[in-house]
């Protein structure tokens, strides 16, 4: 029986329905996800109080970087031969899992060990984020809720820290990990109704177990080479061996990946001079992204000299920038199907909040870093809400998982490169600016025992550091306060610099990219339609 015009109707409705719940209880999920990144700042001092082991403190937040890290570029493939909705919903409990035994952990070994799962569950929720999107949706209207996923990191960036640091004072630092528990029950009860149970029929094919664990065992080396480096040098030697033996995993990975039927990350993918160009620019996006949002809360601190208690609120103006431009860049992307002008706009504003930045010194104030870094998070959303839709236009429908995986991939990489190398750069310049700004009498006057705390940025706004300058004479702690500021500010320009260099770069590549109009279907219904003509063949 044929149905009516009005029963069709009410099934599009009713589809429709499904859909935005769906996608509500997915962007829920990577809110958590993306939340747990950065919650946890506030809290390691309490941590570490009670716990001991400070050693081992920023391995806490290390670690759930890199297992998430590793399992990003492989989940979405995998999800098209065992179900998206299986492995999403086993991505969200084994993501509640880690978060349960990190808040019972009782010492730090524990607790990083559980933040590895937990960050185990987190990457597969990040990685498969945009893929599920793509299954919902088309490209000429994906835009508009891609735009709402970029914007929820933004937001997680501001609320983790503030909550972070709510629930650590009021009551106790276990208490941001089992928060997730409860909120995580219902999106997992809401999606296992709602959740279309998206197969893959005639498409199935072995599981590239080989291509799969080489990604990833690659990727968390070459992440932990890089990390350490935050925590350690560039003359440690496990930095070398960690990023060349992940190198070279890698480097054989995709040759087998290039003589398999089943690869995880295709080789095909670049053939399309758009994918190509947009992993390069989000890799370079990263780059430039972390720089800022490390850097700018102590310029802030340390230059302007807000006394701000939760560093999240510093970033406030950044990050309302990229929700504003997230959403608003969705909208108009998805209006008018047209990603390009966006694209170099979006650059353009980056490019000049950038420029803005290194042209401050010692006198700059909370308005002027405010006004910038506006401009650089409205250009950095309305840019992101571009890459991962036109990148998954490019490439045909059984690749999109495949491609957003590797976009996720390398942003995360170009983060982590980005910090170590920016960071090296900018703690060699601090370390040759500081006794340029004191004279040789100022240098013999401060004692031995406190020159390691006083002649660094933490005696501009640390408790300690304030209360040794509090012991020297009025002169001798003015001239080193003035020496550590103008040298962190020569330094900070440095990362600026970087910055708007690779800022730059993005946006020559930009220029580049072909401009193709964005399908009205759905990856699920290419792959459908596929299906179909193959088998009339």
């Amino acid at each position: 029986m044929t149905p009516t015009a009005d029963e069709v109707q009410n099934q599009e409705h009713h589809g429709l329905d499904r859909r935005m719940v769906t996608f509500l209880g997915v962007l829920a999920a990577f809110f958590l996800a993306a939340l747990d990144q950065t919650i946890v700042g506030t809290a390691l001092p309490r941590i570490v109080g009670e716990l001991h082991g400070f050693d081992r403190y920023t391995w806490v937040t290390t670690v759930y970087l890199l297992t998430s890290t590793a399992v990003v570029p492989v989940v979405g493939k995998i999800s098209e031969q065992l179900g998206r909705k299986r492995v999403f919903l086993f991505g969200i409990i084994f993501f509640l899992v880690g978060s349960a035994i990190s808040g019972a952990a009782q010492d730090m070994n524990q607790l990083i060990i559980f933040r590895g799962i937990q960050g185990f569950g987190a990457g597969i929720l990040s990685g498969m984020a945009f893929a599920i999107i793509a299954d919902l949706f088309a490209p000429a209207e994906r835009a508009k809720y891609t735009g709402l996923v970029a914007g929820m990191f933004g937001i997680a960036s501001v609320i983790g820290p503030l909550v972070g640091g709510y629930l650590t004072d009021n009551i106790s630092w276990r208490a941001i990990f089992y928060v997730n528990v409860p909120i995580g029950i219902i999106v997992v009860t809401v999606l296992f109704f709602t959740f279309p149970s998206l197969h893959f029929q005639g498409e199935r094919a072995p599981i590239d177990y080989r291509g799969a664990l080489g990604l990833s065992s690659g990727a968390a080396l070459v992440t932990l080479g890089f990390s350490l480096v935050a925590l350690n040098s560039w003359s440690y030697l496990p930095v070398y061996l960690c990023i060349a033996a992940g190198a070279v995993i890698l480097a054989v990975t995709i040759w087998h990946e290039a003589h398999t039927a089943a690869a995880v990350l295709p080789p095909q993918l670049f053939k399309s001079s758009i994918f190509s160009l947009s992993m390069a620019v989000t890799f370079l996006t990263g780059i430039g992204m972390f720089g800022v949002i490390i850097y700018v809360p102590l310029l802030l601190q340390g230059i302007v000299g807000v006394k701000a208690t939760n560093s999240g609120l510093l970033l406030l103006p950044l990050m309302g920038g990229l929700v504003v431009g997230s959403v608003a860049g969705g909208q108009v992307m998805s209006r008018t199907g047209r990603y390009k002008v966006q694209s170099i706009i979006g650059y353009i504003s980056m490019a000049f909040g950038s420029y803005l930045l290194t042209r401050l010194d010692i006198n700059a104030t909370q308005f002027e870093v405010s006004r910038d870094v506006v401009a650089i998070g409205f250009g950095l959303g309305i840019s992101m809400s571009v890459f991962n839709v036109i990148a998954q236009n490019a490439v045909p429908a059984r690749m999109i998982s495949s491609s957003v995986g590797a976009l996720q991939f390398i942003r995360q990489m170009g983060g982590v490169i980005g910090l170590a190398i920016i960071g090296s750069i900018v703690n060699q310049r601090l370390n040759d600016e500081i006794p340029r700004h004191l004279s040789t009498q100022v240098l013999a006057a401060i004692p031995a025992s406190a020159r390691s705390s006083l002649l660094n940025p933490e005696a501009l706004f640390s408790t300690s550091g304030q209360q040794v300058l509090g012991h020297l004479s009025p002169g001798l702690a003015q001239a080193i306060t003035a020496a550590v500021r103008a040298s962190l500010s020569i330094s900070l320009n440095e990362a600026f610099w970087i910055g708007l260099g690779v800022t730059l770069a993005s946006l020559l590549l930009t220029a580049f990219i072909k401009e193709i109009p964005l399908r009205k279907t759905t990856a699920a219904q290419d792959r459908a339609a596929a299906r179909e003509s193959a088998l009339a063949l």
